[in-house]
Formats: C-alpha cells, structure tokens, sequence
C-alpha cells in the first residue's frame, strides 16, 4: 500500500537524514535533510530508526492521502496540519486511517516539515515528488511498532509531544557560529561580527543568501570546495552553502558553520536574521558534544514518554 501525493506544494522530495553515496541510489539526489534534527525527531516518535528517509517539504507543504492505516509524526516548521477536519500539530503521535487526507496551513514559524510514516517508506522512480505520485509504505515493523499500533487503536493522537519550549533556543536564536579560516584576516570576522544580515532568499537547497553591508575582502582567485554550511562571497555579500550546494565554487569562502547549527539555518525564511559569531575549531567540537548530549536528552524523554503510555495502555 501507498501514500498518494495529491498535491505536492512547492517542492516535496523523499530525502535521507545524512548524505548518501551508494550506488543504488546514483539516479536520485540524497544529499541529506537541509534540517536533520527534525527527521530524526519524527523517526523517533513513530518507533523508527532515527535515520530513515523522510518526506521533506519546503514553503507550502503537500496534501497526502493514505491509503491504509498507518502513525505518522512530522517535524520543523510551526505548520498547523489538518486531517478530515481535525487539527494536528507537529511534534506528535497521529493515527492515519485508510482514505484521510493529510494538508497543511502556512507555517509562522520555520520553512520545511518532514513526514514521517511508522515501518518506513520508499521511492521506485525520482525522490523528487509530483501530483499524483505514490510513495510505498515499507511496513518494516518492529515490536515496538506493534505496541504503538495496539497503543493508537482507538483514538487519533496521545496527549503529549515534544513541547516548543523543547526547541525554542534552538530554532529561534538568530546567532550563528562561524569557524575561523586561518587564511582569512581578523579584520573579516570583526566585520561579520558587529553587522546584522537579513536572508533575501533560498536558492532551493542550494544556498540562502542574505543583504546587508557588504565585507571588504577580496579574497584569492581560486577555485573553492564546496562545503556543506560553508559561508562565500558573492558580490562581496555572505551566501551559506546549503545540501544541494556545487562540489566547487569560484566565491570565496570565509568560514563555515557546524553542523549544530545546520538544522536551525535550515528553518530560515525571507526576511528573517541572521547575526554571527566567530569561534575556532575546538569550539566548534565542544559544542558539537554538547548538541550530541542535548538531542540524546530528547531520544531518551521520546523513549520515556512511549514506554509510559504503553504502559498506561496496559493497565
């Protein structure tokens, strides 16, 4: 059985949490989730690995029928969902039945959601979705997806999720950290630092780019790789690599982001800020633990809640 796309909105592509490289999948683009955290939330929340693909759907999400039962759980953005006239939320356990049709109103907060569906899903032609398009239901469940089915039986959705208090300093703090360059002047960052950027648009998983005053650095006549959170000049204005980014670049790059802020940048939307703050590279890896000990501290209270509520469903 199979999700039925009815309508894919802006862009809907099934898409891994990391890049992928295996030959099996050399005809579609898995460059990985432009925002990782959130896939990997709702994989948590339905009983998968944290890991599978997801659906990820930017700007003005997609409508979905389902056609047999199923739990989903999406994650990112603040889109209110709707299925048969009842409202959903993200960061919650729903139960689909056969022939509800799942939409979605604009977000006030946040860009992109990613779906996804209890036992995994897959694609047999481009993960990029269109109108119309099917998505299989894998149905690789486990024990665990067996007692939140029984769990879900009688009602839509469980009384708690992943609060937005959770996730408010993570989603909502304009400041990004910037690894230092050795080869790029002082003077660069001390600008980046004191000047405030406002994001014009993104290139669709390409690059975000911002406006604002511009840096003086001329930088090296050279070609660059193209870095994953790297952060260029383009007309001596910063532009941040996104998943989809060139393997090389003529701009110049002045610094790169960490991973642990990747997700948040993933979220940003026209004429939101973006403000940034140099550190070197053994702050970049202390603060890359703590993200890691942070988002275990969020498996762990899924985990808790899950075993909780099946537990109550026992008694």
């Amino acid at each position: 059985m199979s999700l039925i796309i009815q309508d894919a909105g802006l862009l809907t592509i099934m898409q891994t949490v990391k890049k992928q490289t295996s030959t099996e999948q050399q005809n579609n683009e898995y460059n990985g989730a432009v925002d990782s955290l959130s896939p990997m939330l709702a994989n948590k929340l339905v009983g998968n690995d944290v890991e599978e693909p997801t659906l990820e759907m930017s700007g003005q999400p997609g409508v979905i029928q389902f056609t047999e039962p199923t739990i989903i759980a999406y994650s990112g953005g603040d889109f209110k969902g709707q299925v048969n006239g009842e409202k959903i939320e993200p960061n919650r356990i729903y139960h689909m039945d056969r022939g509800d049709v799942l939409s979605f109103r604009e977000s006030t907060r946040g860009s992109r959601l990613y779906l996804a569906v209890a036992g995994g899903i897959a694609v047999e032609k481009s993960n990029v979705l269109k109108s119309g398009d099917e998505v299989t239901m894998r149905r690789n469940y486990t024990a665990l997806h067996d007692e939140i089915f029984h769990m879900m039986s009688n009602k839509r959705k469980v009384s708690w999720g992943i609060g937005i208090y959770s996730l408010v300093e993570v989603y909502l703090s304009d400041i990004y950290h910037i690894v230092k360059r050795p080869d790029v002047p002082d003077e660069v960052y001390e600008q980046l630092e004191e000047r405030e950027y406002t994001v014009t648009q993104e290139d669709n998983r390409i690059q975000l780019s911002v406006d604002g005053q511009m840096i003086e650095f001329a930088g090296e006549d050279c070609v660059n790789p193209g870095i994953l959170g790297g952060v260029y000049l383009n007309d001596q204005l910063p532009v941040i690599a996104l998943n989809d980014f060139d393997a090389e670049t003529s701009l110049t790059h002045i610094g790169t982001i960490p991973s642990y802020h990747m997700h948040k940048l993933g979220q940003k939307r026209r004429g939101s800020k973006i403000k940034f703050q140099t550190i070197d590279i053994d702050d970049a890896h202390a603060e890359t633990y703590g993200y890691y000990l942070w988002v275990n501290s969020l498996f762990k209270a899924i985990d808790y809640k899950i075993s909780k509520e099946l537990v109550k469903e026992k008694m």
